[in-house]
């Protein structure tokens, strides 16, 4: 997996942290301008372009940041569980339990799970080259979480791109679920996403 040349400066930190909070909000990413987000992190816009070329570069940089953040964290979680079942719920509890941080990572892993070609993206334009970092990340989880099931020989497909697939859309799918609310009990749709992604691989 190539490696992100993330800023990590304070000022740059900041920015991140402005456009996540901005998205939590319920801010349109498009709609948002560079003016908006360096605002919020109490920076001028000059100093925003010291680190980045565009806003493209600035929110996709960010929600990069977001989403190594959560995931490093959810797995811890999915390590401490000993069977794939008890791991794959486990990933799922902790959206959960985050939930009110959900959007940027939603929106990310959509946009992932929108290129036709998820291992060679090469419609991305070079501004948003951390879109290409994101989602050779997200295969790189997937390949990892996936092979827990394999150890446990759960799965018949052994298609890669379908596989990785099938597990982003799976997430995506419980965290629309968890975004817009249902009146449906919250382990049964767990067991539901779950179960979708076996049979979908068998």
């Amino acid at each position: 997996m190539r490696e992100t040349k993330m800023p990590m400066s304070e000022k740059a930190i900041a920015i991140y942290e402005a456009i996540i909070a901005l998205i939590n909000e319920g801010e349109d990413v498009n709609a948002m301008t560079v003016g908006d987000i360096t605002n919020r992190a109490g920076i001028g816009k000059g100093t925003a372009y010291e680190y980045f070329k565009s806003k493209d570069e600035m929110v996709e940089t960010a929600l990069f940041y977001n989403i190594v953040r959560q995931i490093e964290t959810a797995k811890t979680l999915v390590m401490s569980e000993y069977e794939f079942h008890n791991k794959f719920r486990a990933l799922l509890d902790y959206m959960e339990g985050n939930k009110d941080q959900i959007r940027p990572f939603i929106w990310m892993m959509r946009r992932a799970g929108n290129s036709i070609d998820i291992l060679n993206a090469g419609n991305l334009s070079a501004e948003c080259s951390e879109m290409q970092v994101c989602i050779n990340y997200l295969v790189g989880l997937a390949d990892w979480f996936i092979a827990f099931a394999d150890e446990e020989g759960l799965l018949k497909e052994k298609n890669h791109d379908f596989r990785v697939s099938v597990l982003l859309s799976q997430i995506v799918q419980y965290g629309f679920y968890i975004h817009f609310g249902s009146t449906q009990d919250p382990e049964e749709v767990k067991e539901f996403i779950y179960q979708g992604f076996i049979k979908q691989l068998n």
